[in-house]
Order: structure tokens, then C-alpha cells, then sequence
């Protein structure tokens, strides 16, 4: 190219060129430093810009792509280094809220040991208040047991004599019975609540029970949660002096970088002045080479112009060659910057992998905080009603305890009453051997009157027969005599009475007939006296037995009572016992 342009300016000329043309064609070849912009020759028109010149040259300032290279890896570096630290952000205000969430659930377990401990204090004082109520039961026992015995004392007495003490002629047995009737009932209402106590103490250890076990639960959490914020610390330090070395290189990229895009500059000035001088020297070229002034050295200069050429194509096959090696150089390190920056994506990578577990353990972590937290919750409300409730029981206790002992009291002095009762029994029961023996003679009297009565009867029937024999002959006599008067009484061979005779047997007749029918009357009488003392005496009998019965079948009923809430009482000693060992 250059050898057609100097042939065509000569045959266009046809005169020699100036010698400043040849001073200009030595300065070019002289120096070496404007051997790359000499290639501007090519074209007739300027270079329009920068970027044109890059190109024109062959890629001469190829270092600058290396720069861009560089600055895209730093981008990109740059880029992630922003990701890591905004998820470090993140991971440090998680870890700061699970700290605060594990100093809550410190402060809430230590709250939940403190009322866990005051229910076991209240426990002890309800323990302490059982064994006081026992040992009053026990004495409640016994004293029945006395009372029992008694009882079975006076049932001896009673099947000895087959009699009792009656009720009606006893009024303070009635008042003594009608209260140990009461005494029963109150020792009736002490077992309900006993039975209502242990139940609720059953309650209260079953949550106490679970009370220990959510504390146990919520320490293991906090323990849980106590590793996983070191493990999470360990993992934030290490990402931290991750980003540390990576604002460290991205630091030092950046200086490089800057470094290189000043010397980037600096060449595209010098280009740019090359250019401009290039051109220059070019229109001056032109000018030298139509004007009418040019002298026969022309061809001196075409042969220094041409060497110049030469001399030109020679360092620009040079320049060249360097540009094949520096562009080798720049695709090794383009390859090694695609390496790189596939490096750089795959660690990007596997961090997100590691922190989409770290995620998901920070949401399990809130969660289970969360939950812990709600579990705290129930165990405080918990707390709180059994709190309550053992206040309440205490209370009913204590009442209770005071019940117990005016029952106590009360029964003291019903079983003193008792005492007296049974002397006034054995009082009643001489008194009823009396009254046994009367009714056997009663009894025997009774016989001895229906015998007469018997016998009286006979003796009334063979009366009436006679006093109806008496009547049907004096009937019968009357009969004759009117038949012997009205018909003929001369000729009658039968025997007359005289009227003063007749009379006489028809009056005897008459008092025999009243005789007897006193006699049934006063036999008729003294038998239903008899009958009416028996049935009153049976009467009694009955309703001493009856009343004898009703005592015996409360007695037993208090013996059984009591031998349940014995052992009610052992049971719950026994239920005391173990969570003492527990």
C-alpha cells in the first residue's frame, strides 16, 4: 500500500519533492516511538475517534481489554461481596433476636423453678396438714371401735335377756342416738373431703409432674438453642473474615485497576498526539507533492519515503507478531478469568446452599422458640391456677382441720354420754328383766284364765242346754196344763203342779240361765283384759327390737365408713410416701 501511494504522488508530481519532505521522511524513521501510528498512511481520511483508533492499530492497546476483563471479574466479585454481606446482616440480627428470645426463655424457666418451688412448699404444708387429719382420723377410729365393742356388749346383754330398754321410757338414749347419728354424718362429710383432697392432690402432682417435665423440655431447648447460636457465631466469624479478605483483594483490584486505566489514558493521549502530528505531516505531504515547486531530489525522497515504508512494514510485521503473543496472553487470561469467575460462581453457590440451611435452622429456631414461648405461657397460666387452687384448698383444709376437731371434741363427749347412756342401759335392763318376769306371770295368769274361761264355757254350755231342757219343759208342761184344763181335766192321768211349785222352777230355771250369762260375761271380760295386756306387751317388745336394730345397723355403718376412710388414709399415706422417695 504504501509503495502503490508513493508511486502514485510521483506520476501526479512529475517534479522532485521539497527537502522538507525529506526531513519530514527521516524524522519519521528516526524515531522509534511513532512506529505503530505510521500505519495512519493507509487511509486518506482522520481517525473519528478513540475506539477507530484502537481497532486501526491491531489491537496495540489490547492491555485495556485485560483491564475490561479485570473489571468485570471485580464486578462480579464485588457483586457477591455485597450478597455476603447483606446475608451476614441477616444472620446477625437473627442471631441477636435468638439471643434475646434465649435470655426470655432463661428468665422464664428461672420463674418457672421459682413457682415450681413454692408448690412444693405448699405441697409440704398440705402433706404435714394430711398426716394432722390422719392421726385425727385414727383417734376417730379407735374411738369407734370403743363405741363398737360397747355396742356389741349391749347386743350380748340384749340375746341374753331377749328384752330391751324402751325407747319411750329412755328420752336421753334418743338425744344420745340422734347425735352420734350427727357424729356419723359429720364423719361421713371429713371422708368426702378427704376423698375431694386427694383427688385434688393427685391433680397437683400430675401438674406438677408436668411442670418439671416442660422446665426439663425448656432447658434442653435453651441447651439446643445455646449450640446452634455458637454454631451459627463460629460460622458468622468465619464468613466475616471471608468478606475481610474479599474487601481486602477487591481493594487491591480497584488500585490495580485505577492504575491501569491511567496508563490507558496516558496511551490514548500519546495516540491521540500522534495521530494529530501524523495527519499533519500528511496534508504537508500532499501539499509538497501537487504544488509546482518540486526539484528533481523527488526521487531521492520516493526511495527514502520508500524505505521509510519498508522499514515501517518491517516494525509493523513486528508489532504484529508482540500483538499475536499479547492476544495469546490475553486469551490465557481470559480463559483463566472465565476459570476464575466459574470458581467464583460455584463458591457462590455452595455458600447460598449453605445458608438455605441456615435459613430453614433459623426458621426451625423461630419456631421452636415460639412454641417455647407458648409453652412458657401455659406453664406460668398453670402455675397461676394452681397457685390458686392450693390457696383455696388450704383454705377448705383449714376449715376442715377446725371441723375435724369440733367433731373430735363432740365425739369426746358423746362417747362420755355414752358411758352413761350404757349405765342407764344396764339400769333399763334390770328394769326389763322385772318387767319379763311380770309378763311371765302374766303370760302364766293368762293361761291359767283361758283354762277357766275353757272350762267356763263347758260349764256356760252345759247351762244353756240346761236352761233350754228347762224352757222346753216348762213349754211343754205349760202346753199340757191348758190342754188338760180345756178338755177333760177329771179324766187326765197325768201329773198336776201346783202353781206355787211351778213358779218355784221357772224361777230357778231363770236365775240358773243369769248365773250363766254372768259368768260368760265376766269370763268374756277378764279374757280380753288378758288379750289387751299381751298385745300391748308385744307392742313394746317390738319397738324395742326395732329401735334395738336401727342402732346396730348405724352402728355398723359408722364402722364401715370408718374402715374406708382408714384406708383412704393409708392409701394416701402411702401415695405421700412415694413422692417423698420421688
Amino acid at each position: 500500500m504504501h509503495g502503490i501511494s508513493s508511486i502514485k504522488t510521483q506520476q501526479g508530481s512529475g517534479t522532485n519533492s521539497s527537502p522538507k519532505l525529506g526531513s519530514g521522511s527521516r524524522g519519521n524513521s528516526s524515531t522509534p516511538g511513532e512506529i505503530s501510528p505510521a500505519r495512519e498512511i493507509e487511509t486518506g481520511t482522520p481517525i473519528a475517534s478513540v475506539r477507530a483508533a484502537v481497532s486501526l492499530f491491531g489491537e496495540a492497546n489490547s492491555p485495556s481489554n485485560r483491564q475490561l476483563l479485570k473489571k468485570n471479574k471485580s464486578s462480579i466479585d464485588e457483586g457477591g461481596r455485597m450478597e455476603k454481606e447483606s446475608q451476614l446482616h441477616l444472620l446477625l440480627k437473627d442471631l441477636d433476636k435468638y439471643k434475646e428470645q434465649l435470655k426470655n426463655a432463661e428468665s422464664t424457666k428461672g420463674q418457672a423453678l421459682r413457682d415450681l418451688e413454692a408448690a412444693n412448699k405448699t405441697l409440704q404444708e398440705l402433706t404435714s396438714k394430711l398426716e394432722t387429719i390422719s392421726d385425727t382420723k385414727q383417734a376417730l377410729i379407735q374411738a369407734t371401735e370403743s363405741a363398737k365393742k360397747r355396742v356389741k356388749e349391749l347386743e350380748e346383754s340384749k340375746s341374753s335377756n331377749d328384752q330391751e330398754v324402751d325407747v319411750e321410757m329412755n328420752p336421753d338414749l334418743v338425744k344420745e342416738r340422734e347425735r352420734y347419728k350427727a357424729c356419723n354424718a359429720e364423719l361421713v362429710s371429713v371422708k368426702q373431703e378427704l376423698t375431694t383432697l386427694k383427688q385434688d392432690f393427685d391433680a397437683a402432682s400430675k401438674k406438677k409432674e408436668t411442670a418439671l417435665q416442660e422446665a426439663k423440655d425448656a432447658e434442653q431447648a435453651a441447651k439446643l438453642n445455646k449450640e446452634k447460636a455458637g454454631g451459627l457465631s463460629e460460622e458468622i466469624a468465619n464468613m466475616n473474615e471471608t468478606l475481610k479478605q474479599a474487601k481486602l483483594a477487591t481493594t487491591k483490584v480497584q488500585d490495580e485497576h485505577s492504575k491501569l486505566m491511567e496508563e490507558r489514558e496516558a496511551r490514548f493521549r500519546s495516540l491521540a498526539e500522534a495521530k494529530a502530528d501524523k495527519e499533519e505531516k500528511i496534508k504537508i505531504l500532499k501539499k509538497e507533492a501537487e504544488g509546482p515547486e518540486l526539484g528533481g531530489n523527488l526521487e531521492e525522497k520516493m526511495e527514502e519515503t520508500s524505505e521509510a515504508i519498508r522499514v515501517v512494514q518491517e516494525q509493523l510485521k513486528d508489532v504484529r507478531a508482540a500483538d499475536q503473543e499479547e492476544l495469546k496472553t490475553v486469551t490465557s487470561e481470559l480463559e483463566e478469568a472465565k476459570k476464575h469467575l466459574q470458581e467464583v460462581q460455584a463458591e457462590e453457590s455452595s455458600v447460598r446452599k449453605e445458608v438455605e440451611p441456615l435459613k430453614l435452622e433459623l426458621e426451625n429456631l423461630k419456631k421452636e422458640t415460639s412454641d417455647l414461648k407458648e409453652k412458657e405461657q401455659k406453664a406460668e397460666e398453670l402455675t397461676k391456677t394452681l397457685q390458686a387452687k392450693l390457696d383455696e384448698r388450704k383454705k377448705e383444709l383449714e376449715a376442715a382441720v377446725a371441723e375435724q376437731k369440733k367433731t373430735f371434741e363432740e365425739y369426746e363427749s358423746l362417747q362420755s354420754k355414752l358411758q352413761e347412756v350404757t349405765a342407764e342401759a344396764e339400769k333399763a335392763r334390770k328394769e326389763a328383766e322385772d318387767m319379763y318376769k311380770n309378763i311371765e306371770a302374766l303370760k302364766k295368769e293368762a293361761e291359767t284364765s283361758r283354762a277357766i274361761e275353757k272350762e267356763t264355757e263347758e260349764k256356760l254350755e252345759i247351762a244353756l242346754k240346761e236352761a233350754e231342757e228347762a224352757k222346753e219343759a216348762e213349754k211343754l208342761a205349760n202346753e199340757k196344763m191348758k190342754a188338760s184344763q180345756e178338755t177333760e181335766p177329771e179324766k187326765s192321768g197325768k201329773i198336776r203342779l201346783p202353781k206355787e211349785e211351778f213358779d218355784s222352777l221357772t224361777k230357778k230355771a231363770k236365775e240358773a240361765e243369769d248365773a250363766a250369762t254372768a259368768k260368760v260375761a265376766s269370763a268374756m271380760a277378764k279374757v280380753e283384759a288378758i288379750t289387751a295386756s299381751e298385745r300391748d306387751t308385744l307392742a313394746k317388745l317390738e319397738d324395742i327390737l326395732k329401735e334395738t336394730e336401727d342402732v346396730e345397723a348405724a352402728t355398723n355403718e359408722a364402722i364401715k365408713q370408718a374402715e374406708t376412710a382408714e384406708m383412704e388414709t393409708k392409701a394416701l399415706e402411702s401415695e405421700l410416701e412415694k413422692l417423698r422417695s420421688t
